[in-house]
């Protein structure tokens, strides 16, 4: 079995010919056929196929110490500074909840009026058929048809059902802004394509397709996230609404409209203290002993007051009542569950992050709750109060972005391990996002290590994957052990890597036509 056996080292140089891991698993065009399925004809030959194997992990350290060790002087030293934090907070602030001229929350009127609404209406009318005609099989090839749970072609029956439910024509009827379709999610919820909950998959026999890639599912809102809803199913299941980062329809029964008296509170609490949940996974009752809904890490509300006994800490809780508006309540939450932003950004607190994290399933755009590659840095940085877009592409934007695409593999690997920051280095690799943790020796070299939600990884036909299918701190190397045919990403056509220093100009929400990456 293959064993790393990796030491950090401070300021490491470079080891030429490092080639990286072949990481696959976020958002991308969709595949050919592989070529194994193309030359087989009968159904019989082409059910014994399965392009679907699994990559032994035993051997790669998923011990966070190991690599984030306790003992290195710098564990509790920021990899970002004060001012740094304090100017992605601010950004990450105006985005939830700002109501200045030029701050892109749901729940500002000039954002609404002046970004939302800015072509009337017609573009997010104009978006929707876009992503009816996606999904619509007819005249679709073979491998491009979406199919549903019982592995079947949906039929022309099923989208005309979702077109007629959409309702095309509300989105230009009076697209104005509207204090009542203010909104909050009142539980963790899917936000999708189309309204239904049925999925679309490419046919699972390609590799990297059908599941967890349901071709619906755009992303997942944590409860307390702020909303607008720009329009609503005929059948009143669904909300098409904005988020912080896309839109899209989520479902009706979870989220809740807000009054101007629940804006103004939950706003100016979180002015005063905004907290960050730092478990994976947090289940609240109310202070009444109702069970509400669980809080993922990232999820972001406002702290009403800190106890002193036990060290614990007053949230507010969004809560739908049954005419369907926003109530607060309020819970209390350990000190080891949430913590008031911005948490200061040092290896220490990063490792407890990773160590919430790591192991966890892989989820397609938050599919089953669960983080892709760019939701878990989401995850990771929204308590560092960096706010980071929801695609792995847009997540280029976040801090300082170097283009090394004309660059030969081993070069970018160079550039990577002598000019990117530990901790605060974000790789894109054309539909896949990692974090760059710093370089280690391995036998007398020095290679780079990544912290990633990932899917599998793939050879370069693209005919099958080996699939990890969670959260993992892995080497990026010349060849992956065992399976040297699985093929290097850095030789792809997009490396990119971006620092996150003081922030950029991020790409505004709701234009993507693609699923989360």
């Amino acid at each position: 079995m293959y064993s790393m056996k990796l030491r950090a080292i401070p300021g490491a140089t470079v080891a030429a010919a490092l080639l990286s891991i072949a990481l696959v698993g976020c958002a991308g065009a969709p595949p050919s056929a592989s070529s194994d399925i193309a030359r087989v004809s009968s159904a019989q030959e082409r059910a014994r196929i399965d392009p679907i194997g699994l990559l032994p992990m035993d051997g790669y350290d998923q011990h966070v110490d190991d690599w984030l060790p306790p003992s290195a002087p710098d564990y509790d030293t920021p990899f970002l500074t004060p001012a740094q934090q304090q100017a992605h907070f601010a950004a990450l602030w105006a985005r939830y909840y700002g109501s200045g001229a030029h701050d892109p929350s749901p729940w500002n009127p000039a954002y609404v009026t002046s970004r939302v609404y800015r072509e009337l209406g017609s573009d997010i009318a104009d978006l929707q058929r876009r992503r009816l005609a996606a999904f619509d099989n007819h005249g679709k090839p073979t491998r491009r048809l979406g199919y549903g749970q019982n592995y079947r072609p949906h039929t022309a029956a099923w989208i005309d059902a979702i077109t007629a439910n959409v309702d095309l024509d509300q989105f230009e009827r009076n697209p104005h802004y509207d204090p009542a379709q203010r909104a909050i999610a009142t539980d963790e919820a899917p936000v999708r394509e189309l309204p239904t909950l049925d999925p679309s998959f490419y046919d699972h026999r390609l590799a990297g397709e059908g599941y967890p890639f349901d071709n619906l599912q755009i992303s997942g809102l944590r409860p307390g996230t702020p909303l607008y809803i720009l329009g609503s199913s005929r059948d009143g299941a669904w909300r098409y609404v904005q988020t912080p980062d896309v839109q899209g329809w989520v479902p009706s029964t979870l989220v809740a409209q807000v009054d101007p008296a629940f804006v103004e509170t939950w706003r100016n609490t979180a002015r005063q203290s905004l907290g960050g949940v730092i478990a994976a996974s947090v289940p609240v009752r109310d202070n009444g002993g109702v069970y509400r809904y669980a809080l993922p890490a990232g999820t972001l509300l406002p702290l009403a007051a800190r106890q002193t006994e036990p060290d614990a800490y007053t949230v507010l809780l969004a809560v739908r009542d049954i005419d369907g508006r926003a109530q607060i309540h309020q819970a209390s939450l350990s000190a080891t569950q949430i913590t008031p932003l911005p948490y200061a950004a040092t290896p220490h607190h990063l490792a407890n992050l990773i160590k919430a994290l790591i192991g966890r399933p892989y989820g397609w755009g938050n599919l089953n709750n669960d983080n892709d590659c760019s939701s878990e840095l989401q995850s990771l940085f929204a308590v560092f109060g960096v706010w980071l877009p929801r695609h792995s592409s847009t997540q280029m934007s976040a801090g300082q972005m170097t283009d090394l695409s004309d660059q030969t593999p081993a070069a970018r690997l160079d550039y990577l391990m002598a000019h990117g920051k530990p901790m605060r280095t974000l790789i894109y690799i054309g539909g896949h996002v990692m974090l760059y943790l710093g370089s280690y020796q391995r036998d007398g070299q020095v290679v780079p290590v990544v912290y990633q939600d990932v899917w599998g990884l793939s050879p370069a036909d693209d005919s099958r994957r080996a699939v990890i299918g969670g959260s993992v701190i892995l080497p990026l190397l010349l060849q992956i052990p065992g399976d040297p045919a699985l093929t290097s990403l850095a030789g792809k056509p997009i490396f990119q890597i971006t620092i996150l220093d003081a922030p950029e100009g991020a790409a505004p929400p709701g234009d993507e036509d693609n699923p989360a990456s």
